[in-house]
């Protein structure tokens, strides 16, 4: 069953190579040169330096947003193990890039937070979605409005002007409804399209190729296959000829590192981001605005910072 591809995907693969030839070989590349058929697993936290002048170099402009060339710089941000697996979904499912995450929630939880950093916290999910995906949106807590449709028809009369996600699920999880992806997404319009693929998978269908901008999968499900890992994975189509451009500040570029923004979707759906500030609930009785479930914040606003993190939610 032919996939489209991207030629920065599976080097020297002919462009007419079945899926099944591509599940063989995506992100296997190289392996011949390092003498192995099986992908190693690298368990390194952290990555030598030969040279720490060249290394302090590299993490003043890791410390920009920026990803340096060479080899990972610590193994929360990227190892070469991960870079693989987002390699392979990436050319399967016929998107320019992906970027990993410990849970399919943790994916999802990153799309949204991106969304509202992008100052679009508004977003238009159809139902039905995966329960634990309906929770997190509904209860608001990670910054979010929602607007609840039940059809592609309903979707067009639902977007606002601070829309920044429509979030599908088809088949969905566990109920197998469908939706026509072409007609939703001709719906969406410029707001980005976010379709959760895990039930389906790239072997039955590829969003991308009906309009999708994200792509999410929960790999503990059917990526996985066993029932012995846990993971999550958004992939992001190109959209030319937007180039993935680079900036030291959100929103900022690249699928794969922090800030980062995918070239399809003008805003980041990344594991590291700056992060939004938390929803605030009405003031305390001393003025300070009072953040849901903690003291009230007495910082002075000009003295708060915020640092990239990776975001993590309710395991998938």
């Amino acid at each position: 069953m032919p996939i489209g591809r991207h030629a920065s995907q599976a080097e020297g693969m002919a462009h007419s190579a079945t899926l099944a030839t591509r599940a063989v070989h995506a992100g296997r590349e190289g392996l011949t040169d390092i003498g192995v058929h099986a992908v190693p697993l690298d368990l390194s936290t952290t990555f030598p330096a030969r040279d720490s002048a060249a290394e302090a170099a590299r993490l003043d402009v890791f410390a920009t947003g920026e990803q340096p060339p060479g080899h990972p710089i610590y193994g929360r941000v990227a190892n070469p193990t991960m870079q693989r697996f987002e390699a392979a979904l990436a050319e399967l499912e016929g998107c320019e890039a992906a970027v990993a995450f410990a849970t399919g929630m943790a994916a999802l939880s990153a799309c949204l937070l991106a969304a509202v950093a992008a100052g679009r916290p508004h977003v238009v999910a159809v139902r039905p979605l995966y329960g634990t995906s309906d929770h997190l949106l509904d209860s608001g807590l990670l910054g979010t409005q929602v607007s609840w449709v039940s059809s592609a028809g309903q979707v067009g009369a639902a977007l606002r002007g601070d829309t920044g996600l429509v979030v599908l699920e088809t088949p969905a999880n566990p109920t197998l409804t469908e939706i026509d992806l072409r007609i939703l997404a001709a719906a969406c319009g410029e707001v980005p399209l976010l379709v959760d693929n895990t039930f389906a998978t790239p072997v039955l269908q590829q969003p991308a190729e009906h309009g999708a901008r994200l792509i999410l999968h929960s790999a503990t499900k059917f990526l996985g296959g066993h029932g012995d890992v846990m993971g999550g994975i958004v992939a992001c189509a190109r959209t030319p000829p937007a180039p993935c451009a680079r900036s030291a500040t959100p929103p900022a570029p690249s699928c794969t590192r922090w800030p980062a923004t995918c070239c399809c979707a003008a805003w980041p759906p990344c594991r590291y981001a700056s992060a939004p500030p938390p929803q605030q609930q009405p003031s305390s009785p001393t003025g300070s605005p009072a953040i849901h479930g903690s003291a009230p914040c007495t910082t002075p606003p000009a003295a708060r910072t915020v640092r990239p993190h990776r975001w993590t939610a309710v395991a998938r």
